[in-house]
């Protein structure tokens, strides 16, 4: 059910949208109507007589093109965004055709890598690296140990984490520690085994 309101603005709108239509198209006629066209010189019938003197006519030109109307105009505003937007969308597809390619040519360059080793695993589990003699962690030696302990020969790290250690008196008086009384280990947490 509709009330009356609604109708009257249903109505009212509507015919805003015929007046503005058909004015719309009183304008338009005019401006076509108030386009003369071009005066082009008539050849003279007697060109004996012509003001240049006897013998010689004005050649007549070709009629000059009309200039374009409001329609034209905004008929080709259109062509030429929709052209533009037709070689944008082509430009977009052929960067998400790329990029699908890069994808599928990384996907198949790891595919054939994890194929090339036989026997290989991804093992998870977590191994301190032990200190070298140099101070940096081994975390080869880790990774080696690791394997081992799950059937395998050897390894490869894929993942380690780092944890600051300190001493419980520190975290118990609630202070901060400075790096003498900590001390930092690496540990392997995922690793290829063989």
């Amino acid at each position: 059910m509709t009330s009356r309101l609604g109708t009257i603005r249903t109505r009212s709108s509507a015919r805003a949208g015929v007046g503005a239509c058909a004015l719309f198209l009183a304008f338009s006629a005019l401006a076509q109507e108030a386009q003369s066209p071009n005066p082009t010189p008539a050849p003279d019938p007697n060109p004996a007589q012509s003001p240049s003197g006897p013998g010689l006519f004005w050649p007549t030109l070709p009629p000059l093109p009309p200039p374009p109307n409001l329609v034209e105009t905004f008929g080709r505003w259109l062509d030429q965004g929709t052209t533009k937007f037709r070689t944008d969308m082509q430009g977009a597809q052929e960067t998400f055709d790329k990029l699908g390619n890069q994808t599928r040519d990384a996907a198949k360059d790891a595919t054939d890598a994890m194929i090339g080793l036989p026997n290989a695993r991804i093992v998870t589990a977590r191994e301190r690296c032990a200190p070298a003699r140099n101070g940096s962690p081994d975390c080869q030696a880790a990774v080696d140990k690791f394997c081992r302990g799950k059937g395998f020969q050897v390894g490869k790290s894929l993942d380690t984490q780092s944890e600051l250690k300190c001493p419980a008196k520190v975290l118990l008086e609630g202070r901060s520690p400075n790096e003498a009384e900590c001390r930092t280990e690496i540990f392997v947490t995922r690793a290829v085994c063989q």
